[in-house]
């Protein structure tokens, strides 16, 4: 060969190895000061074991060491390995000028490199539980707040509240340690003449970190309503199907469960500009009246007739405005009245908004892309059933243009998507897609129509890879495994051996693994176990390495992984003795049970309180809301580049395998990612299980509405079978719970009602009327009792417990307990009166006894110490 020839075959191969030898070294990219940060490395092509070190730094002189992690790297991890490292707050809080940056460094004998990464001292999360949502001037609220770290352990860290007036002023602060996670803090007494409205409480760490946490409640002065009343119009908005002919039904119920056996209802109805404006055009001739029977009543509103009288002279005109709704419903058996209203209800030309979820705008040329459009209606509600077109046309290098066949597809009435597959060729570019709704009722200007653009994943050697979730967009469930297939399309496919993958979760890397590439496999099966760390959302990012050319390059995707909210410590409480309804002043136990030790907070609140001030009430969702917020990625998975997947999962990273990650950008993201999950698709889950037909219709048969009877007493007249019986009662317990956590009530305020009762047997003075108790926390080892007696209110009780572990934060299902007596007094009782004014108070009796029975009135004479007469008259109608 010679000497020449030797020389530069060395000199090749040296060049050969030293390309195939490659680093990649994955992190947040984003630092959390105090939070124990997870970074990844991974090297390909040595045979040898060696160490690294990976460093944090002061930037810009690198002079100060933050943190350090030493790890080793061989044959028996794969040459993968993590190092946790941790900024301490006092190492960079300090001064005038707090650090903003750091550099991520990585040291070993082969290479070298580091990068400057941003921190952040947002760490940890403040939850604010108050004991209500609104309160009169004389009452005080009680407070408390949960304090998580990053790692979502208690952050036992000292605490600041801030109670702040409608008008921005602050009124009172707060100190209090923590010593459980549970920080109770002493009442705050609504101060004299307080300002009505909106309050805010904000909580904060009092040294170190800049995380917050905000809750509002209201004050007013009011008395709890007698009964609830709910408006359910057939749609949230009015289109050219209904203009004439919309349906609304009125419901009126008991807060202890009972329907109202008959009432007067009044309609009145009115068109508003703006849903935020009180301002409002009413219709007087439009107002109708109704008889209310068993709890319901039912009227039709016809829109082209109404309008009229405001001229307007059809849908044309009303576009964009609201029908505003008033109902006032008067109790026939004691005279009560309440009222409930609807702001708004949208007058809409084209009643459809179509959105895209979980859809990448990045695609692979040659691999199947997937679209998954969401159809919402004027109120944001999902909406099922909508036929739904999707046109689309490629582009190639030459921006050459190639329209594909036209595709048609339904929204699942589950969650309101409809879902398409569309085959690209291998030199597309780029995909410009139009989506239109198909409404045969609908005229075709007024359809809803959105077009996208999908550009193709930049590869210098035309390598891809794709993810495929079998079962896309599903909710995944601790303790189930995900089992994705990775394909990659490469010229050089030979030449991969390993896939790597890792997975993020609430800004942390939580796992990462690396799987051997299978001989001449085109694609592969990964089994990844979902784990608790991973709830409510991750993000899972594959990648390999490829040479050709002597080159190496990195090459990835990514995908957003919906998770089931599941708690940590799983606390579960229940009332013994288990019933459907309790007396006034029974004395109960409430077990609580959790996985771990725990600290239990408690909470029982009138659930006429929410009559007040009406709204979903879901404290989980809430909860999970705020940790989800924590997710440094940004849209559904994929990127135009390597680096770009990085950075859109989530991640900064080091390498020398053509990736260049220097140009990452912070835009703010707007990628919506989770469909709202309904009350079908939880019963679809459900009744899933079930593989006969039979079983499954017991199941749906369960889910279906019956507000009179407890799924025990329904469940009580299924005789098809044990298998049948399951079924039944496991989906009317689901169905149930999620109704109770996501009803809305649109209600005033009615008189102040105490409610006497009077046994046949007995005659029993009740004096204990709160509307809330049991604020209190508990330390609970695995299991715990506690002692109770019921108030005296007859009402339907919402008890609620929040756990707090070494596992996280768990909200416990809310309990109901329906208290009840078959025969009582009420009394209607004014907010106030008078001196001198002549009162009437107005007492009825109820009966819930299947038989009739006579009652006598008796009203003893107080000692009063006034002027002028006092006349008493009682009287039994």
């Amino acid at each position: 060969m010679g000497l020449w020839g030797i020389l530069w075959f060395l000199i090749f191969l040296g060049k050969s190895w030293g390309q195939e030898q490659t680093y990649v070294i994955s992190a947040p990219k984003v630092f959390r000061v105090g939070a124990s940060e997870n970074v990844v490395i991974q090297v390909y092509g040595y045979t040898e074991a060696f160490d690294a070190t990976i460093s944090i730094k002061s930037y810009p002189d690198k002079k100060i060491h933050y943190s350090s992690g030493y790890v080793s790297l061989s044959s028996e991890n794969k040459f993968q390995n993590s190092a946790v490292l941790t900024i301490q707050p006092k190492q960079v809080s300090g001064g005038q000028n707090p650090v903003s940056y750091v550099y991520l460094e990585v040291v070993s004998k082969h290479f070298s490199k580091s990068k400057k990464v941003p921190i952040t001292y947002d760490n940890g999360f403040l939850f604010i539980h108050t004991d209500k949502p609104v309160y009169t001037p004389h009452q005080s609220v009680k407070v408390r707040v949960y304090s998580l770290n990053d790692d979502l352990k208690p952050a036992k860290r000292e605490a600041v509240l801030t109670f702040i007036d409608p008008e921005g002023s602050e009124v009172d602060i707060v100190e209090e340690n923590d010593y459980t996670g549970i920080i109770s803090f002493p009442d705050f007494k609504i101060p004299p003449n307080p300002k009505y409205g909106m309050w805010t409480i904000r909580a904060k760490y009092k040294e170190d970190f800049s995380t917050t946490g905000t809750t509002y409640f209201e004050i007013k002065e009011y008395v709890l309503p007698h009964f609830s009343v709910s408006i359910e119009p057939e749609s949230n908005f009015i289109g050219y199907k209904d203009f004439k002919n919309f349906e609304i039904t009125i419901k009126a119920r008991y807060f202890y469960n009972k329907v109202v056996s008959e009432a007067d209802v009044y309609i009145f109805f009115g068109i508003k500009e703006d849903l935020k404006d009180d301002q409002k055009e009413m219709m007087q001739k439009a107002m109708q009246n109704t008889l209310l029977t068993n709890g319901i009543a039912r009227v039709t509103f016809d829109s082209e007739t109404a309008v009229k009288e405001l001229s307007y002279n059809g849908l044309e005109d009303l576009n964009n405005k609201y029908l505003y709704i008033a109902v006032n419903v008067i109790e026939a058996t004691g005279g009560f009245s309440e009222e409930a209203e609807i702001p708004g209800i949208k007058y809409v030309l084209s009643p459809y908004k179509l959105n895209l979820v979980a859809t990448p705008l990045f695609l692979k040329p040659g691999i199947p892309y997937s679209i998954k459009v969401q159809v919402k209606d004027s109120l944001d509600q999902l909406v099922g059933g909508v036929p739904v077109t999707l046109n689309a046309q490629t582009f190639d290098e030459n921006q050459e243009a190639t329209d594909l066949e036209p595709r048609k597809s339904v929204t699942r009435v589950t969650d309101g998507v409809a879902s398409f597959v569309v085959n690209l060729p291998s030199g597309v570019t780029v995909l410009e897609f139009n989506v239109q709704t198909d409404d045969p009722d609908l005229p075709e200007g007024n359809q809803a129509n959105e077009v996208y653009r999908a550009i193709a994943y930049s590869s210098l050697s035309q390598s891809y890879l794709y993810i495929d979730w079998t079962e896309n967009h599903k909710a995944l469930l601790v303790g189930e495994h995900l089992n994705i297939i990775v394909t990659p399309r490469s010229p050089y496919i030979e030449k991969i051996t390993h896939y790597n993958y890792l997975i993020l979760s609430k800004g942390k890397i939580v796992h990462f693994g690396t799987r051997e590439k299978l001989a001449d496999a085109s694609y592969q099966s990964i089994n990844i176990p979902v784990t608790q760390n991973m709830v409510p959302s991750a993000r899972l990012l594959v990648y390999y390495i490829v040479t050709g050319e002597q080159t190496a390059e990195l090459v990835s995707d990514s995908v957003w992984l919906n998770v089931e909210e599941k708690c940590g410590n799983q606390l579960q409480v229940n009332l013994s003795p288990g019933a459907d309804t309790y007396s006034p002043g029974q004395t109960m136990s409430l077990n609580m049970a959790t996985e771990l030790n725990s600290w239990v907070a408690l909470a029982a609140v009138d659930s006429a309180v929410y009559g007040v001030k009406g709204g979903a009430k879901r404290p989980m969702e809430r909860v999970f809301q705020v940790l989800e917020k924590s997710d440094l990625g940004c849209g559904a998975g994929g990127g135009h580049n390597n680096a770009d997947v990085f950075h859109l999962a989530g991640l900064t990273f080091l390498t020398n395998a053509n990736a260049d990650s220097s140009h990452e950008s912070d835009e703010p993201c707007k990628e919506i990612l989770r469909p709202r999950r309904t009350l079908q698709e939880k019963i679809q889950e459900a009744a899933a299980k079930y593989k006969h037909r039979v079983t499954k219709k017991c199941c749906y048969d369960g889910a279906h509405r019956n507000d009179d009877e407890s799924c025990e007493q329904r469940v009580a007249r299924v005789t098809i079978g044990p298998i049948c019986i399951r079924a039944f009662n496991e989906c009317c317990i689901i169905a149930n719970q999620f109704r109770a956590n996501h009803s809305h009530k649109n209600m005033q305020l009615g008189r102040l009602h105490i409610k006497t009762l009077l046994p046949v047997s007995k005659p029993e003075i009740r004096s204990y009327f709160p509307e809330s108790w049991l604020w209190e926390v508990h330390y609970v080892p695995t299991r715990n009792q506690l002692q109770f007696t019921l108030p005296d209110s007859l009402t339907t009780w919402e008890i609620q417990g929040v756990g707090i572990s070494n596992s996280g934060i768990c909200v416990a299902d809310t309990l109901k307990a329906k208290v009840l007596k078959d025969v009582f007094l009420e009394m209607n009782i004014p907010y106030s009166v008078v001196r001198g004014e002549q009162v009437q108070l107005k007492g009825t009796v109820y009966n819930y006894r299947t038989s009739g029975m006579q009652v006598s009135s008796l009203t003893p004479l107080p000692r009063l110490e006034c002027s002028g007469t006092l006349m008493v008259t009682s009287a039994i109608t």
